[in-house]
């Protein structure tokens, strides 16, 4: 496990999505940006289309340094594998040797058989290859890590977001939204570390919305998530105790509010590009079950978290400027993640 700045372990959290790709040729998907260090970042950003309603966007971003880490899994289970480091412009050949790079596996190819062909691909070579490769409508499937963030602003106001980063992107079987057998993946499962529940009466709809912090390497950060099955809230209520871990699964849900949407007036010749119309969304990691063997009472404390908390905010971590079997609800059947996709 990578080592963290605050001592705590990492509360990791991942998805998977399968959809329809979206918004790749609009511009600035994807973007090349240098900083006053020298150092150059790599980000694209694009969309899966789940339903005719709801599309959840990702983002693969990376990073060109000097040296470059590989991995090589261990034939032995159990047994760790090995690191090398190497220079950025050596990174691909030591494969023939079993050693990859720790990023991006992309499968936008197939073989004579129909299989997709993986390669192993850096986050920041990863970036712009899917963004040439893929193109909109294609049906594709990808997983990755759950990305939690926080910085202040001008105005010191704290603004917290989540990122989807993806890690395995391979092409999929044709998705047609109105087949009978259509069945939507667009999940995610979590480790949190419970701080509270409450009610909120949102438009007349009753859901529960659960408190929580996400430990990742640099930061304690803050966040919400959401729960409409009551009786799942109620288990969540008399069960747990502040700063009590427990991993969790459910849906990612990114639409537009069908009771706020804008209508545009109606006009002679083309839509004035000056008047645009601005709907809002409804952006929700929808809890859907739990797993009360996974509860940990002992790792995290709200003494230690706030231990963490000062020592991040010692050296200047916390909030930056943006310059600088047994479960509760739904069985996790279409929340499988496998140890072979992930680098650790």
């Amino acid at each position: 496990m990578a080592k963290t700045k605050h001592g705590l372990p990492q509360t990791r959290g991942f998805f998977q999505i399968k959809g329809l790709a979206t918004g790749l040729q609009r511009d600035g998907a994807l973007k090349t940006h240098t900083y006053d260090s020298g150092s150059t970042k790599k980000t694209l950003n694009f969309g899966l289309k789940t339903n005719e309603d709801s599309t959840v966007y990702v983002q693969v971003e990376g990073y060109k340094n000097k040296d470059v880490y590989l991995f090589k899994q261990s034939e032995t289970k159990g047994q760790a594998g090995e690191q090398k480091v190497v220079p950025w412009d050596k990174k691909y050949d030591y494969e023939d040797q079993g050693f990859n790079v720790i990023g991006v596996k992309v499968g936008l190819e197939k073989d004579e058989n129909g299989k997709n062909i993986i390669n192993n691909l850096i986050d920041f070579d990863a970036a712009e290859e899917i963004s040439n490769a893929l193109k909109d409508d294609t049906s594709i499937f990808v997983r990755g890590d759950l990305d939690y963030s926080s910085f202040t602003n001008d105005q010191g106001e704290v603004k917290r977001s989540k990122k989807f980063l993806v890690k395995n992107l391979y092409l999929a079987k044709d998705i047609d939204f109105e087949a009978e057998d259509y069945k939507e993946i667009s999940d995610f499962k979590q480790k949190i570390i419970f701080t509270g529940i409450q009610k909120s009466d949102d438009k007349g709809e009753t859901k529960f919305v659960v408190e929580a912090k996400i430990v990742t390497r640099n930061s304690i950060e803050d966040t919400e998530f959401i729960v409409y099955n009551t009786a799942l809230a109620n288990q969540f209520r008399k069960s747990l105790k502040p700063f009590t871990a427990i991993d969790i699964w459910g849906n990612i849900v990114n639409k537009v509010d069908a009771d706020d949407v804008q209508e545009s007036k109606a006009v002679w010749g083309e839509t004035d590009s000056f008047k645009r119309v601005n709907n809002n969304y409804i952006r929700e990691l929808v809890i859907t079950g739990a797993d009360p063997e996974s509860i940990d009472t002992e790792t995290f404390t709200e003494e230690n978290i706030q231990n963490a908390i000062q020592k991040l905010k010692s050296e200047g971590q916390v909030n930056k400027t943006k310059k600088e079997e047994g479960s509760w609800g739904d069985a996790t059947e279409s929340v499988e993640i496998s140890d072979d996709d992930l680098p650790w």
